[in-house]
């Protein structure tokens, strides 16, 4: 993820994680042990699971510039960042 990360600028796009739980202190700690250093959206609203219906931890979007869904990634993938760069790619 970190890697994706880094090329935010060439691929034109914006990485943001969301903690659908909303929970600072616990989130805080996981990005800590796990070097994560991607801006977190803490969502204590429940916005991820009532508007998309996000139901899995993780769920991956990658929303266009203009509000669309365009891609939906549940659950872990190994090759989570060739995913990603090529839906970017595509936009």
């Amino acid at each position: 993820m970190e890697e994706l990360k880094r090329k935010e600028d060439a691929l034109g796009f914006k990485l943001l994680l969301m903690d659908g739980k909303g929970m600072l202190g616990k989130t805080r700690g996981i990005m800590d042990d796990k070097g994560i250093t991607i801006p977190v959206l803490l969502d204590s609203g429940s916005y991820s699971r009532n508007v998309l219906g996000t139901m899995y931890t993780p769920t991956t979007y990658v929303i266009d510039e203009e509000g669309r869904v365009r891609c939906r990634l549940v659950g872990h993938s190994e090759d989570f960042n060739g995913i990603i760069a090529d839906v970017m790619s595509r936009i």
